[in-house]
């Protein structure tokens, strides 16, 4: 119940944590749930007045000795040493199971419990994020602390899923801001995804159009080990197929396994493994387009846990990667282009990792580790694609692109990263961090890079808390490397400065306000290829709209401003509004990065009356910038006497997007278990928000051309309707 939002306060001393309850939960309101619940337990639940419970003995009786009929066997003890100084100084987020869940926006993926949070962006229906202006590839994400390289689904359209189903995760936590310093690697975001917790046997079954998921797990030897294992069959025509009906309709699966078991008090061991497989095969009628990928990714990882003292602990992580991906494709778009691409590209990757914490003297508390990775990688391409006039010879400085790339390289890489905390008196929290990353490719160069990290977090009164932070952090990738000459080099690494500042205070009735300000600054240059059209192209590789883009600096910087209410109650909010810019120093002109958006507002809803649920999700926010292409005649006869041209990068903007999603729930008893209806309706308003511009060369009945520009929408609206039984 504690997990649906209801706020809960008891105490362990009067209540043993042991304590079980066997009956099942009647009643249509909250409090006769509670009655049926902790009645037979010799238990009552007062109401507070800021919202939420307070639960206590019945009055003349000892609490957790129900009668004999009810009895159940007394659990064994299990003893958890929480480690003060795994609460972050810096300012995060955390969304346990059950809201991830409700949430429509998360559209029942892990990974995008990221973009609820306010400061974040997403092109339309992806799983990928921007974090306060970010590139979409630098957000770190881990799963029971094991680093997840690129986790989606669909990678060459638009990664619109992730691998991670909600039923397997207890909680997500996200840094929008500046991360611990063990994390390192990233300089976007940080998301740290913790396994579902199995307290006893389980199964969840979800099914809806947009494919079937399972959930079992049990608990061993009482209590001692668990294990659990999450199966997803997902045939994604209901989204995809609303994209672009004509785009094929492709079948992804993925597996979770992860088991525990504890050693005695001291020593706790988790292993796990991650499979996904993608067999897709795509065609775009409106492009002419084909493609048909076959690929899939293994994780495998084993972590053990040990502590030596209440003042020491260890943790010792080994995991490994596979990735492989083919994929074949063609285009003919008559007056465009024509061409065929062939890929290969695998990666390998092993990990060990080892970590220290301890406790001196009360007030300091330290963290050291290290960390070393193999990695070995092949990628292998082959392709042509042929311009016709007019996009040939202004728009293309050459009518035909030959794509011919082989790589095969071997690369190690070392962290060693540490951080002390100081609490020189209670309210007032003081954290610095160090960390070096080296990489080097075998017969290549390599490089180093620092990373510092200063966080101070002050609590101005027992509701209001004060938070601080800069740092310089960097990210050095491997698995893109440059070739020159048969020497294997690696790319440049991107270097950023951040400053935060944030201030939030808890209401007494339970409601919370934050306000934060950030400033980034990439002094690095730093090239890549846009695609100044559509994200949606089947075969970026051999698309028109492809540019080089090099930045000399970029800087992202904005304030955030966000409210909630107390989600014990029945109906409960939250609202945010952020103003923010990104931009990149292209040619000494500053130039919006393609998903500056300076307004954003985000309004959530949740309304609970047993047994329905209904929540609702509005985000609205300012266009994203876009380059236009104009010719130089409105028709014409001659393609060769026509001239295409971009105009000034990134020099309009698309009208302002506004989506609303919804979800509606309804449940019941059944079977021991707990029976759900629900149906998500994605962009409920149907708005039909244009994400990106398409254009093509059409001919009049008189024998003449011209250039037609077309607007494609987001997501439309899109209902998936679906049941979930879990015990």
């Amino acid at each position: 119940m504690a997990r649906t939002g209801i706020r809960l306060i008891y105490s362990s001393q009067e209540i043993p944590p042991d304590l079980r309850a066997r009956n099942p939960v009647r009643g249509a309101t909250v409090a006769e749930r509670l009655r049926s619940l902790l009645g037979p337990l010799h238990l009552l639940a007062r109401p507070l007045a800021g919202g939420g419970y307070v639960i206590v003995p019945a009055p003349g009786l000892s609490p957790g000795r129900p009668h004999p009929a009810q009895a159940v066997p007394a659990l064994e003890q299990i003893v958890v040493q929480t480690s003060r100084y795994e609460t972050s100084v810096s300012s995060s987020v955390t969304a346990g199971r059950a809201a991830l869940e409700n949430s429509p926006e998360t559209h029942n993926d892990a990974v995008r419990a990221l973009q609820v949070i306010p400061g974040t962006t997403a092109a339309g229906y992806t799983a990928r994020t921007h974090v306060r202006g970010s590139q979409d590839d630098e957000v770190l994400y881990r799963y029971d602390g094991v680093t997840l390289h690129e986790p989606f689904h669909l990678k060459e359209l638009q990664s619109l899923f992730s691998p991670v189903d909600p039923m397997a995760v207890d909680s997500v936590t996200a840094w929008t801001g500046l991360a611990p310093i063990g994390y390192g690697s990233e300089i976007g975001g940080v998301v740290q995804m913790r396994p579902r917790r199995i307290r006893r046997p389980t199964i969840d079954l979800q099914l809806s159009e947009q494919g079937a998921s399972a959930m079992l797990g049990t608990t061993m030897d009482g209590g001692r080990g668990t294990v659990f294992a999450d199966l997803r069959l997902q045939n994604q025509f209901a989204p995809v197929g609303w994209i672009d009906s004509g785009i094929g309709n492709p079948t992804l699966n993925d597996l979770i396994v992860h088991g525990t078991w504890r050693f005695g008090e001291r020593t706790q061991m988790a292993a796990g493994i991650l499979a996904i497989d993608d067999h897709r095969k795509y065609f775009s009628t409106a492009n002419a387009q084909s493609k048909g990928v076959a690929g899939g990714e293994y994780y495998e990882w084993l972590r053990l846990e040990h502590r030596f003292s209440a003042a020491l602990s260890s943790l010792t992580l080994v995991s490994g990667e596979q990735s492989h991906e083919n994929v074949s494709g063609s285009v003919e778009e008559p007056g465009i282009v024509t061409g065929q691409l062939f890929e290969h590209s695998s990666h390998a990757i092993y990990t060990l990792r080892q970590e220290l914490r301890g406790m001196a003297a009360g007030r300091w508390y330290w963290h050291a580790g290290a960390q070393a990775s193999s990695v070995a990688l092949v990628d292998r391409s082959t392709g042509f694609a042929a311009f016709s006039p007019p996009f040939f010879p202004d728009l293309k400085p050459a009518s035909s692109v030959l794509a011919d790339e082989s790589v095969a390289a071997h690369a190690v890489t070392y962290a060693l990263y540490g951080s002390v905390r100081w609490q020189p008196v209670r309210r007032t929290a003081i954290d610095l961090g160090l960390r070096r990353d080296a990489r080097r490719y075998r017969d290549g160069p390599g490089d180093t890079q620092w990373n510092v990290r200063a966080n101070l977090r002050e609590a101005l009164t027992p509701r209001t808390t004060l938070r601080l932070g800069w740092g310089q952090e960097s990210q050095a990738d491997v698995l893109d490397p440059r070739v020159s000459g048969g020497i294997v080099a690696p790319q440049p690494a991107r270097r950023l400065s951040q400053t935060d500042f944030s201030l939030d205070h808890r209401f007494i009735g339970g409601a919370a306000v934050r306000a934060e300000l950030y400033y980034k600054d990439e002094g690095s240059p730093f090239s890549q290829t846009a695609y100044l059209f559509s994200p949606f192209g089947l075969l970026p590789e051999l698309a028109v709209d492809s540019v080089s883009v090099s930045s000399q600096r970029s800087r992202m910087y904005g304030a955030e401003l966000s409210l909630s209410s107390d989600p014990s109650r029945p109906l409960s909010a939250s609202a945010s509004y952020v103003w923010s810019r990104a931009e990149d120093r292209v040619g000494g002109v500053w130039i919006p990065r393609a998903w500056d958006e300076p307004n954003a507002v985000k309004l959530n809803a949740l309304w609970r009356h047993a047994p329905f649920t209904a929540v609702a999700a509005l985000t609205w926010h300012s266009g994203w910038p876009y380059t236009p292409l104009s010719a130089s005649s409105d028709t014409w006869t001659d393609p060769a006497a026509v001239t295409l041209a971009f105009a000034p990068l990134n020099s309009a903007r698309l009208d302002s997007f506004f989506t609303a999603d919804v979800r509606l729930a309804w449940q019941r008893p059944l079977g021991g278990g707990v029976l759900q209806a629900f149906l998500d309706v994605y962009d409920l308003t149907d708005a039909h928000s244009i994400c990106c511009r398409s254009y093509t060369v059409s001919r009049s009945s008189a024998g003449g051309y011209r250039l037609v520009e077309t607007g494609s929408p987001w997501l439309n609206l899109t209902p998936v309707l679906g049941v979930r039984w879990h015990f």
